[in-house]
């Protein structure tokens, strides 16, 4: 395959060769170390392909050997130039070509991220954006080394970021702490209050390290503490030794109120899909879109799909052109009216949804006195819901809260 593209571009020809000494000339073109490809006996003549500058060197050997060559065929870049030697707008076209390709291969024009799980690559890619580092930024103002850096400084989730350009293509591989267990413990290890995050009153409450400042049934407030992190040390006469700073540690669950309320009209839009599409061909160069083909018939109401396909030289040499088509599907808008049975339904579950956001947070439900009520025009959902509900954060000792330590005595007193 390289060798045919190398013969193209020197260019060769294929010819005819009528000889009466033909063993004689192909021996004499051998010796002269003349190439000769796919060559066959036609009637006595024979068919052959020369590159061609041995084609030039083959009038000796045509003298002595009493030859006569008949050109059938002639291939290459060569007689392509010298056939469009008058165009001079194509080969302006061809340099400006390969002028751009030399441009847009200076610059990053796909940015791939690899190994990602809890942050998705479209937060990597804007994290990317306000440092500057988009779609056909030049490789030359571009550090792998900072990129690194920077990832893992603003995720600190991540802890090996490895960047490297590769062709047009910037490659992000990234691998994630999946065990944030021991930050934890070290957290704990701080001497510190826990402190409540929401105003309730304590159902239940256990304290494992630390003072409680609270108990069941009372009402705390937000900020309140409710475990002290400084503990007594006291003496066999019950007189106080020194105060010790312990990472207050304990369970207090509270109950929260949810208030509720949501109505929407009986009335709504429905589309209706008609069938009838309509397909554009589209080029994308960068950021512009342009559309292709003859205009149609545009539609009053649809929905529209794209699918676009990169434009690549090789497998990491991407340019910024992707084309494709978009395709819209026509729909009508026509009014209905929710019956009371279908209210009542969408009502449940816009409740349902709500009380599955409130149980990813770890709440449990006790009490949910939301009523629906269905008028002639609306359907009005509201009421509260009571939840049990962990409270309490861990807030590092103040420099107000450091124990005194107490006076040294001596014997002498």
């Amino acid at each position: 395959m390289i060798d045919r593209i190398v013969r193209f571009i020197k260019g060769y020809v294929r010819i005819r060769v009528h000889s009466p000494e033909m063993e004689r000339f192909l021996n004499l073109c051998a010796n002269n170390g003349l190439l000769l490809y796919q060559i066959c006996e036609l009637g006595g003549d024979c068919e052959l392909e020369i590159s061609l500058s041995d084609f030039f060197h083959l009038q000796p050997i045509c003298r002595k050997t009493h030859t006569r060559i008949h050109i059938i065929l002639k291939r290459g870049l060569p007689f392509f130039f010298h056939r469009n030697r008058k165009r001079k707008a194509l080969f302006v076209g061809i340099i400006l070509c390969f002028v751009l390709l030399q441009i847009l291969s200076t610059r990053i024009w796909n940015i791939h991220v690899d190994g990602n799980y809890s942050y998705s690559t479209q937060s990597i890619l804007q994290y990317l954006e306000e440092q500057k580092i988009s779609h056909g930024i030049a490789k030359k103002d571009i550090s792998c080394a900072q990129i690194s850096a920077g990832i893992r400084e603003h995720f600190p989730d991540m802890i090996w970021v490895a960047a490297k350009i590769s062709g047009t293509r910037l490659m992000i591989s990234v691998q994630e702490n999946m065990d944030a267990l021991p930050e934890k413990e070290e957290a704990a290890s701080v001497p510190s209050d826990l402190v409540a995050t929401k105003s309730g009153e304590i159902l239940r409450m256990v304290t494992r390290q630390g003072i409680p400042q609270a108990q069941v049934g009372d009402q705390c407030e937000k900020g309140q503490i409710l475990i002290r992190g400084l503990v007594d040390i006291m003496n066999d006469n019950g007189e106080l030794v020194r105060q010790a700073q312990v990472p207050a540690d304990g369970d207090v669950y509270i109950k929260t109120s949810y208030p509720y309320y949501k109505e929407f009209p009986l009335t709504y839009k429905k589309r209706i899909y008609t069938g009838k599409t309509k397909k554009d061909l589209v080029l994308q160069l960068h950021s512009l879109e342009l559309a292709l083909g003859l205009p149609g018939k545009s539609f009053a109401h649809y929905d529209r799909v794209g699918r676009f396909k990169e434009v690549k030289l090789t497998e990491n040499f991407y340019l910024p052109i992707a084309y494709g088509n978009k395709i819209s599907y026509e729909y009508r808008i026509i009014e209905k009216e929710y019956t009371q049975e279908e209210a009542r339904a969408l009502a449940k579950d816009q409740i349902l949804f709500f009380l599955d956001q409130i149980l990813e947070k770890g709440v449990e439900i006790l009490e949910n006195n939301v009523t629906i009520e269905v008028t002639e025009t609306k359907c009005i959902s509201k009421g509260t819901i009571y939840g049990l509900e962990k409270n309490g954060k861990a807030v590092p000792l103040s420099l107000s809260e450091q124990p005194e330590q107490p006076i040294e005595r001596t014997t002498d007193e």
